[in-house]
């Protein structure tokens, strides 16, 4: 039978990924695959991020690749639903995370999903350095293999307030990242359900050139909504799309920074 993993681009920390980047790489039945996610966290006027890592044998997926942004923005339920119906399969003993001096091993939990994490703590980092993972492989699971890549840079947002009716939701920020994607999730209120409680977003993946417009129509939708309900999110992404240490192995790394900041433990 074949098997499907669907990647969406995360948005939030609970999900992996979000859908209007439309990278994608398919492979052969049976390809291992290893999908890397590290998040920009506060503390004490620095940040830590805290990687994990699973890893599938898949038929069919979707590679997230930040080189992608469309530019455009759609709407979305809140929050997204993430498919994943590919067989779970090991690396080995742990993922050995380095980003400058600091070190940690991610270990696979006892999970369904066989989460590779490390210290809840997480490395000391600042964002837009380049982070190291070493997969230590499993013959019978994802292969040993290396990857390294950029992490995302911090970055200021212009405010993000309803605009005048008629008139489209123009957002800037600062600095431009050359090659990463600006994701934006607007949250709110479609008139049903709790009215306070968020279930529906617009969604647009800006290639990351300092500025997007959310064209009047959808920025409607959002300030129309009860105001207890509406939120932003905004979200710099930058990606690693490579192959592993042989032929079918595929390695998708997501790094991002976002605003709001998660503070981190």
């Amino acid at each position: 039978m074949m098997r499907r993993l669907v990647s969406l681009f995360a948005v939030v920390l609970a999900l992996p990924v979000l859908a209007s980047c439309k990278g994608s790489t398919s492979a052969d039945l049976g390809s291992p695959l290893a999908m890397i996610t590290l998040n920009a966290r506060t503390k004490a006027g620095g940040y830590t991020t805290a990687p994990s890592a699973n890893f599938y044998r898949a038929g069919s997926f979707v590679l997230s690749s930040a080189g992608s942004a469309t530019d455009t923005c759609q709407t979305a339920p809140y929050p997204l639903t993430n498919y994943n119906t590919a067989s779970v399969i090991g690396a080995g003993t742990g993922v050995v995370t380095t980003i400058k001096t600091a070190l940690d091993t991610l270990k696979r939990a006892t999970t369904v999903d066989g989460t590779y994490s490390g210290r809840l703590t997480g490395l000391s980092f600042t964002p837009g350095d380049t982070v190291n993972f070493s997969i230590l492989g499993d013959l019978s699971g994802f292969p040993a293999s290396t990857v390294f890549g950029k992490t995302a840079e911090a970055f200021t947002m212009s405010a993000a307030n309803p605009p005048v009716a008629g008139q489209p939701l123009l957002l800037t920020w600062s600095p431009a990242a050359p090659l990463a994607a600006m994701i934006v999730s607007l949250r709110y209120n479609d008139g049903t359900g709790v009215p306070t409680v968020a279930n529906a977003q617009i969604l647009c993946d800006f290639v990351d050139d300092g500025a997007g417009t959310v064209p009047a129509a959808l920025a409607a939708r959002w300030a129309a909504g009860n105001i207890t309900a509406r939120s932003t999110l905004f979200q710099r992404l930058r990606t690693v799309v490579t192959r592993g240490s042989d032929a079918t192995s595929f390695i998708n790394v997501r790094s991002t920074f976002e605003l709001p900041t998660p503070i981190s433990p």
